[in-house]
């Protein structure tokens, strides 16, 4: 009778740690599994900047990850359809097949005009030749000169003839007058 009470409580004790086992082998075997199969390896992001589009799409393949180009923006130190920003910068860990975000530049946004020579004009002569010419009056200085009356251009920055500029703006001095 002692013999079936002590095989009647450790039978299912024993049962309740064998499943308890089994799931547990059940459960790590599952995540082993998980992680084989879905396990993505890092790898480092390549520095892009100044790179032409398609070497560094090249560059980014060899390491396993791919390329999104979020812009483009102007830029007066990389030329066109090279690479300005890159998010994450370079050095950066990730996981193998991201995608690296790129700035693409545009280029200088410098261009050719010609500029009249607006010196010993009427200040709005001179502001009317420019407007003309599809320019825009920038800053306006006066200041007092011997020689040169009230209201005349005295000088003006770019100065006169073909110019390479980054915008359309011309700044003048104009005279206040003799002392």
């Amino acid at each position: 009778m002692r013999g079936n009470i002590f095989y009647s409580i450790l039978k299912p004790l024993a049962m309740v740690i064998f499943v308890a086992l089994a799931i547990g082998v059940g459960v790590i075997g599952a995540l082993l599994a998980f992680q084989n199969i879905f396990y993505v390896p890092d790898t480092v992001v390549p520095d892009l900047i100044g790179e032409e589009l398609e070497a560094a799409r090249e560059k980014l393949q060899d390491a396993g990850l791919g390329i999104s180009v979020s812009g483009e923006e102007f830029n007066e130190k990389i030329s066109e359809n090279r690479i300005i920003k890159q998010k994450p910068p370079a050095g950066s860990k990730v996981k193998k097949n991201r995608e690296i975000q790129v700035v693409i530049s545009k280029g200088s946004k410098s261009f050719t005009v010609n500029i009249p020579d607006l010196r010993n004009k009427d200040l709005e002569e001179a502001i009317n030749l420019l407007e003309e010419k599809g320019l825009t009056v920038g800053k306006i200085t006066y200041v007092s000169h011997f020689s040169i009356p009230q209201d005349k251009v005295i000088a003006q920055t770019p100065e006169p003839g073909e110019a390479t500029v980054s915008d359309k703006t011309v700044n003048l001095l104009v005279s206040k007058g003799t002392y």
